[in-house]
């Protein structure tokens, strides 16, 4: 209780500008993440399996697929691989809450945001690995429909990128997240080599 009123204390002690920012990134976060579940949903109860629907003509189409794999249908398939995947999700999630919950007074909006969209992927996909069985939904895995061509369209010979692999809003968001979280790396890292490596008391 102590340590619930302590964070209440401080977060009423920073700024109305800081304060909003706060309050909208993990609103922010939430509606990531609801917006990943419906979509999924609205697309396992409207769009059929192997009938991919035209959204910009051999480019962009909504085509769903399970995915019992992680991201971009990469990793080990099967029970065993699945039940890996959902410990992996799992452990992330708790670990980006965790540290993301820990520095809410610290992060820039920069590092709010990574953190956003790193949880809601993160938290997105793990509910459809724990609870999609298909004893239970009719179907197994992760819910992918967003699927890009970029090699000329679906009529053009298969390659790498023709078709692009078949993902859902919690693998963009996971990707953007990392892209984001390298940019932080880096900048980091730029700011620290200027600093004089001669000085022991920066």
């Amino acid at each position: 209780m102590n340590k619930i009123k302590s964070i209440y204390l401080k977060f009423n002690s920073l700024d109305k500008r800081k304060r909003n920012g706060l309050i909208i990134f993990f609103s922010l976060c939430l509606f990531l993440f609801v917006m990943d579940i419906v979509s999924k949903w609205l697309c396992q109860i409207f769009v059929k399996e192997g009938e991919p629907i035209q959204i910009i003509p051999n480019f962009l189409y909504v085509s769903l697929y399970h995915n019992t794999k992680i991201a971009f249908s990469l990793g080990i398939d099967g029970v065993a691989g699945r039940s890996i995947n959902i410990i992996i999700s799992l452990v992330m999630s708790i670990l980006i809450a965790f540290y993301w919950l820990k520095n809410a007074f610290k992060f820039n909006y920069l590092e709010h945001a990574t953190a956003c969209l790193l949880l809601a992927g993160a938290a997105g996909n793990l509910v459809d690995r724990a609870f999609y069985w298909s004893n239970i939904t009719g179907f197994d895995g992760v819910i992918d429909f967003i699927q890009f061509y970029l090699g000329g369209g679906p009529n053009k010979p298969n390659s790498f990128l023709n078709p692009f692999a078949v993902f859902n809003f919690a693998d963009a968001y996971l990707t953007i997240g990392v892209i984001m979280m390298i940019v932080i790396l880096l900048i980091d890292a730029v700011k620290n080599a200027k600093k004089d490596p001669f000085n022991k008391n920066p």
